[in-house]
């Protein structure tokens, strides 16, 4: 028998959602916190891309659909 694992979403920052949302606005994320944007990477929310170019994941734009304000 197997059982489903509850899933779970880590909750990111206030600047992290921030950043998330900007990103996929379209603003370039070059003069943001790289914490900020590593976290991010890290996390499957982004992906940085050729010279740099951070652009957000199915993961992050699911995260932005589901914590929308």
């Amino acid at each position: 028998m197997t059982k489903s694992l509850p899933s779970f979403t880590t909750r990111l920052t206030d600047e992290q959602l921030e950043t998330l949302r900007r990103c996929a606005n379209g603003i370039s994320l070059r003069f943001d916190a790289p914490a900020t944007v590593n976290a991010l990477v890290a996390g499957g929310y982004a992906a940085q891309g050729v010279a740099g170019v951070v652009t957000v994941s199915a993961m992050g734009q699911e995260y932005l659909r589901t914590h929308a304000s």
